[in-house]
């Protein structure tokens, strides 16, 4: 069994060879829903967007995620949160907020049916708040994908 000295050599030997830079471009595609493949050995990423609506585009790009599917063992594959992941940063996001109606307010809309677009449009309806979620989610959405770029590393 390796050690967890060991694990944590390797994670950070993953991401010192893949910049932040690239993480942020790859945190801020996955949170519009896209999906993002790394190349293992390169670092590139390859953006496959969900909403194209140009035909030449949507068939060029189906070509591309058919060669990349063909060598995905090349690649990382990266693609949206799931909707408990989502949830999970809201409810960090709710620890990091000082006012405790804004943090019941926003604690109720996640208890409600559909929390996430509830926590949305909460969240949307104060500018101050609205830019702090964003500036956390943004963090959050990095730090995700650094760690899941690190376990397909660790783990390949």
């Amino acid at each position: 069994m390796e050690s967890a000295t060991h694990i944590q050599a390797t994670q950070k030997k993953a991401m010192s060879n893949i910049k932040k830079a690239t993480i942020k471009e790859i945190a801020e595609e996955i949170a519009i829903d896209n999906t993002c493949y790394i190349h293992r050995l390169t670092k590139k990423v390859i953006t496959i967007g969900h909403s194209l609506e140009d035909p030449k585009l949507i068939a060029a790009q189906e070509q591309t995620l058919t060669e990349l599917e063909r060598k995905i063992e090349n690649y990382i594959k990266i693609e949206k949160l799931s909707t408990q992941d989502k949830r999970v940063i809201m409810e960090y996001f709710l620890e990091e907020l000082p006012d405790k109606s804004v943090r019941k307010e926003l604690s109720n809309a996640l208890n409600r049916k559909n929390p996430v677009r509830n926590f949305i449009k909460a969240v949307e309806s104060d500018i101050d708040l609205n830019q702090h979620w964003r500036n956390f989610k943004a963090e959050e959405y990095q730090r995700w994908v650094s760690n899941f770029i690190a376990d397909a590393y660790l783990y390949s």
